[in-house]
């Protein structure tokens, strides 16, 4: 073999070792840049915890909109708060799911939904644990009373004059103690006229703390709630929102007529709702100062100038 062709041949091969390595270089840099990829997401993963945040701001929203009392002891609670509390997270869940309540059956008449006692029994369970004991029947809060239809197996719930305090927004979740804590602000609703709108955007004015406990299935269950040492920035101005607290078809006067319960009880109207008569704007002289009466003022003249 001659020499041109051996060296013909020695570069082939060199050029061929080159394309190789080339290839080789360029698969090393696209599987660094994909175990690079993995490691971010994984990473933004394990910080980021929106999803279960949105998750305890659902099942806290009964307990957040009456403004429970804090507890050291979810056992110790009157059954009705959670109840109540039961109602309402279950109907916002079915109107964010759904975008709806119109699953629901109305009862003739009145018009309140007949929410099924499973639907109640389920969402205690889940927050309060398994072992946690749900007798079924009519119940009264300081906001409402509740009826019971043991034919429909459900609750009757009133559809008007809703006046939820608040609607909650989770700041942290961390451990403490073997612990879970949630720490949720309580944002404010607002008002205009019979129309209840929520303050979304506004900034939370006051902080409570739901203490979890992890049970014997290595689940949470809240088993107290406590004031937290975190305070507002400044006082929030409740202000128009976008409807995110109540379903859509159940904000400020509910359709359905008035839903009272047997005899000639009316459904309590919340105390949030009783100091709401100046919200309208109709009457705001008093606190102003302004009366509109300036007859004793005299009117400001100009010096005619020299």
């Amino acid at each position: 073999m001659s020499k041109a062709k051996e060296e013909q041949l020695r570069n082939s091969r060199r050029l061929a070792r080159q394309m190789l390595g080339a290839v080789a270089l360029v698969l090393i840099v696209i599987g660094l840049f994909t175990v690079a990829g993995w490691v971010a997401a994984a990473v933004r993963a394990a910080f980021d915890d929106s999803e279960e945040r949105r998750d305890y701001e659902q099942k806290l929203y009964g307990l957040v909109m009456f403004d429970a009392l804090p507890f050291a002891d979810a056992a110790e609670v009157d059954p009705a708060v959670f109840q109540q509390a039961a109602v309402w997270s279950s109907l916002y869940q079915t109107q964010r799911r759904d975008g709806s309540l119109d699953a629901y059956e109305r009862e003739e008449g009145s018009g309140a939904i007949i929410l099924p006692r499973l639907e109640v029994e389920t969402y205690l369970k889940n927050l309060l644990g398994p072992e946690y004991e749900v007798e079924h029947g009519a119940f009264e809060t300081a906001d409402f009373y509740y009826g019971y239809s043991e034919e429909k197996q459900g609750y009757l719930v009133p559809v008007t004059g809703l006046a939820g305090l608040y609607t909650p927004t989770v700041e942290s979740i961390r451990g403490r103690g073997g612990q879970r804590i949630v720490t949720v602000g309580y944002i404010p609703t607002s008002y205009s006229g019979t129309e209840m709108l929520f303050g979304v955007p506004t900034e939370p004015t006051k902080y409570m703390e739901y203490v979890f406990t992890r049970g014997s299935n290595r689940q949470w269950y809240l088993t107290a709630l406590q004031e937290s040492d975190l305070q507002p920035a400044a006082t929030a101005a409740p202000g128009a929102g976008d409807m995110t607290g109540l379903p859509a078809d159940m904000g400020g006067a509910l359709p359905g007529g008035d839903y009272a319960p047997e005899g000639d009880a009316a459904v309590p109207e919340p105390a949030a709702m009783e100091d709401g008569g100046d919200e309208t704007g109709e009457d705001t002289g008093e606190d102003t100062g302004d009366t509109g009466d300036t007859g004793d003022t005299a009117p400001d003249t100009e010096e005619p100038q020299e």
